[in-house]
């Protein structure tokens, strides 16, 4: 299940909230910490770079074993 990160807009208190995507596009998020209902959800990325091996190498990331290709 997603877990998705809130700021809510009166006091600036940054929150997570687990829900599926279903129940996200009919939700009302309320801060919980002033019950604001004005929060924003913050956006954010993750980086891979290739999942390691048993043997904790790594499985090749962008390019394989070539060191140089990825930039």
């Amino acid at each position: 299940m997603p877990i998705y990160e809130y700021r809510c807009k009166r006091c600036d208190h940054v929150f997570e909230k687990a829900m599926s995507m279903k129940e996200k596009s009919g939700a009302k998020i309320v801060c919980p910490e002033c019950s604001f209902e004005d929060v924003q959800q913050q956006l954010f990325g993750v980086n891979f770079s290739g999942k390691k091996t048993g043997d904790g190498k790594s499985s090749g990331g962008c390019c394989g074993d070539e060191a140089d290709c990825c930039g």
